[in-house]
């Protein structure tokens, strides 16, 4: 009995064990398969319809992924350009009706479309990054000061503020917080 108490966990397991697969068996005897998946219906026709839309891309994308396609990123030469290329700022597309042969086309012209997107959005991203970077340059060549003087004022002003104590506490939060991780020291 005591043994039955210290291994009730391991009895309980063999036992829901047992039990499934005498499940199975009775479900396999009898020809009883689960039922279908049922999908899920909306009330409102609008939100099925965006439902139905994408699942039937999953599909299509799991369809392609099985045939082996790929959607490569075309590859950029990694020299620097001659002439920079010119930013455009805001692209229109115009849609005119596919009067392509097959559906594959039309897809392809979709996801040309969403690539170009996706380059757009990189693009705009690059040029904030730009303006960022040269808008840090020229403050910190606007503030470089390096003459004696200017440099022993600021020691100055530095080492007077760090006397009081609440200042030194707080140089040394930012140092902690600022400064390279204890990891790294």
């Amino acid at each position: 009995m005591d043994w039955v108490l210290e291994h009730l966990r391991l009895i309980f397991i063999i036992g829901g064990g047992i039990a499934w697969w005498l499940n199975q068996r009775k479900q396999a005897q009898t020809g009883q398969e689960k039922p279908p998946k049922q999908e899920a219906t909306f009330d409102d026709p609008e939100l099925a319809e965006r439902t139905r839309k994408i699942r039937q891309e999953i599909q299509r994308k799991i369809e392609q992924r099985a045939r082996g396609y790929v959607n490569e990123q075309p590859t950029l030469p990694r020299g620097e350009p001659e002439a920079p290329p010119p930013i455009i700022r805001e692209v229109v597309v115009a849609r005119q009706p596919v009067q392509s042969s097959s559906r594959a086309e039309a897809q392809r012209q979709a996801e040309i479309l969403e690539e170009q997107a996706a380059m757009m959005e990189k693009l705009r991203e690059a040029e904030t990054l730009k303006t960022g970077a040269q808008k840090r340059i020229e403050f910190e060549a606007a503030t470089a000061d390096h003459s004696g003087d200017a440099r022993v004022a600021s020691r100055a002003t530095v080492l007077d503020d760090l006397r009081a104590p609440a200042a030194l506490r707080r140089a040394f939060i930012l140092r902690e917080v600022l400064g390279p991780p204890v990891g790294l020291r």
